[in-house]
């Protein structure tokens, strides 16, 4: 029995719900297990249980071989490599960064975009989430789980995506917005709106001659090139 699985049962035996909501206490040990192993490989993700010390793949649900077309993972070693091999070569640091991470924050939860390859070839876009599963260092084991999204295919419900992605965008870039003043944000929404300097000079007030002095100071803060680099960047990060 893989430790993932005894894990389970430990559970159980802790008093843990590890069972579905119809099940009795008639249920064996068996069937509960039975039932977690559905919910596991049902479920659209892949979920993964790596020794970081080792290394070492621990354990994958069915998810591994549905997303991402590889199999022969279950309750099986096998070298790290047939894993990290497949990460593209720009985030191939992602395993390294999420292990230093935990290390120092075991109680945190370390997240991710990163592409990894499908065995057909072509690359997929995940969204991973990873916590500490077991730590035990005088075996030398330092163990995670990890839930991966794919992010590639389409998003059935869109209705907020915009707004999801200039939200993360304005955390990644907050140090650049902060060095626009209020004024520059207020010419920069109607640049973004399609205003020509002329037009804005006249809708704020000010003279060309200003407006196009907060044009260029914006374009120097951000590290930007012109004015349709400007207003790209106002529009990624929700600030048209």
């Amino acid at each position: 029995m893989c430790f993932y699985h005894q894990h389970f049962i430990n559970m159980k035996e802790s008093g843990y719900n590890t069972i579905s909501p119809q099940a009795t206490e008639e249920n064996s040990p068996a069937e509960q297990l039975n039932f977690m192993q559905s919910v596991v490989d049902g479920i659209e993700a892949i979920i993964l249980v790596v020794d970081l010390n080792k290394p070492r793949l621990v354990w994958a649900n069915d998810g591994y071989k549905r997303l991402i077309g590889f199999d022969g993972l279950r309750d099986v070693d096998f070298e790290m490599e047939q894993l990290t091999s497949r990460y593209h070569p720009q985030d191939i640091s992602y395993l390294e960064n999420m292990k230093d991470y935990l290390m120092k924050n075991p109680e945190d939860t370390y997240t991710a975009f990163y592409r990894f390859r499908h065995a057909d070839g072509h690359y997929l876009w995940l969204f991973t989430s990873t916590r500490v599963f077991r730590i035990d260092r005088g075996k030398n084991i330092f163990e995670t789980v990890s839930v991966s999204v794919d992010f590639t295919g389409p998003i059935s419900y869109r209705k907020n995506l915009k707004q999801f992605s200039q939200n993360k965008l304005q955390w990644v870039n907050q140090s650049r917005i902060n060095k626009i003043t209020k004024r520059e944000k207020e010419i920069l929404r109607h640049f973004a709106a399609g205003g020509t300097t002329t037009e804005v000079s006249e809708l704020l007030g000010l003279s060309p001659h200003t407006v196009n002095n907060h044009r260029k100071n914006m374009l120097k803060k951000l590290g930007l090139k012109n004015l349709a680099a400007l207003v790209n960047f106002a529009v990624e990060n929700g600030l048209d």
